[in-house]
């Protein structure tokens, strides 16, 4: 059970790498942080429950580094979430020594063949305890490279949990933040430090155990612990598929406008239904308002940040309405708004006051050949045939 739940965190966090990265880069901390924690269950069952020297081989020991980077990323992957930054500062260099410092120390491990480490291998699956006597570090004991790896991640997992502490009462008490929303994203906060802290003792208990037995001893004792730990791990994984909308952080609300209506242009931008009650909804019609009575498209270097600076708010939530609510993506709306702007110009040029090449510029496309393009592949004719067709026939 433990190899196909984790197999299966480790394909999700992929997943969310190759699907997230660009609309919240946030995600790439919880991403790297799934991949990390999934492929220290693999490696784990490998060397405890198979009996496939390969992979064995092919794991033992060289991944250790990035088990250290298992605290480290939960910690930014949490004050992304709760202070809406993914950037990294100078400080955060230090959290990265460890597994640097691991890296230096299993350096050598890297250059010995491969039939060496089949050897390493086949010792470990023949006596469990041998695990403890491998010296395969140049600056630590087996013992204490795995006491230090698990030690580390349930001290930044209390790290998180006192930041989460510290944080809380101002945007508890910050009118701009969505309740509704900041609820959520506690409760899968909650369940991702919860599930983690099992996982951790899991393998903090076994190690301990192992080294106050052995090994060979302890595993198999830990049925208990192995079931619970593989609950731990499904949980995780499954519970962020019920919740995706965490994945975009903390929305922060603004005020209310009114009198307004939304034009024609939207009409691509479908809303399904089932989105209406989302934290986000209430946020999508006001870029939809800004979008009808600014129309900031027309300018050539309108981006998905000319929207989240204008409506002060996080560009990973603007994309979230335009891709989720919206159903569509920022390029093509934006695409679709120039072109429907382009299109009431040339109905209304028939003094040919302006050049269709400055109709495109003033419909915010930098390019003739940008404006030319785009044009026909959504109308079906270049704007020069949409002229003559228009007044062929004004009411098509």
């Amino acid at each position: 059970m433990l190899l196909y739940i984790t197999v299966s965190t480790f394909v999700l966090a992929l997943f969310l790498w190759s699907n997230n990265f660009r609309k919240n880069k946030n995600t790439r901390h919880l991403a790297l942080f799934m991949m990390v924690v999934s492929l220290y269950g693999i490696t784990h069952y490998f060397v405890v429950f198979s009996t496939n020297l390969f992979w064995t081989a092919f794991l033992y020991n060289h991944f250790t580094p990035l088990y250290l980077l298992i605290g480290p990323l939960l910690l930014f992957y949490i004050r992304g979430v709760l202070t809406d930054s993914y950037q990294l500062t100078k400080k955060d260099f230090f959290h990265f020594i460890p597994a640097i410092v691991q890296t230096i120390g299993i350096a050598p491990y890297f250059l010995v063949s491969f039939s060496e480490k089949l050897k390493n291998a086949r010792a470990v699956h023949e006596n469990k305890n041998n695990m403890l006597l491998l010296e395969l570090n140049q600056f630590f004991d087996a013992k204490s490279c795995f006491l230090l790896r698990e030690g580390f991640l349930i001290l930044y997992i209390l790290a998180a949990a006192i930041f989460i502490f510290l944080k809380y009462p101002a945007l508890k008490n910050n009118p701009a933040i969505s309740k509704k929303k900041l609820q959520t994203s506690l409760r899968w906060i909650a369940v991702l430090l919860g599930t983690s802290f099992i996982i951790a003792l899991y393998f903090l208990s076994i190690t301990i155990q192992s080294i106050q037995s052995t090994p060979e001893e302890t595993f198999t004792k830990t049925y208990v612990f192995d079931l619970v730990s593989g609950v731990a791990y499904f949980t995780m994984t499954f519970s962020l598929l019920l919740f995706p909308g965490v994945l975009y952080g903390i929305q922060k609300k603004k005020n209310k406008s009114s009198g307004t209506s939304y034009s024609n242009v939207f009409e691509t931008a479908t809303i399904d239904s089932q989105v209406v009650n989302e934290p986000f909804f209430e946020l999508s019609q006001k870029i939809r308002c800004y979008l009808d009575l600014e129309k900031p498209f027309l300018a050539m270097n309108f981006s998905i940040t000319t929207v989240a600076i204008a409506l002060q708010i996080p560009k990973n939530e603007v994309s979230y309405c335009f891709n989720t609510i919206m159903g569509t993506s920022f390029y093509k709306i934006r695409n679709e708004l120039r072109v429907a702007h382009a299109s009431f110009l040339l109905q209304g040029n028939d003094s040919n006051k302006l050049t269709i090449e400055a109709i495109g510029e003033a419909s915010g496309f930098s390019t003739r050949s940008n404006f030319y393009s785009v044009f026909k592949e959504i109308i079906g004719s270049t704007p020069s045939e949409y002229v003559l067709q228009w007044k062929n026939n004004p009411n098509s």
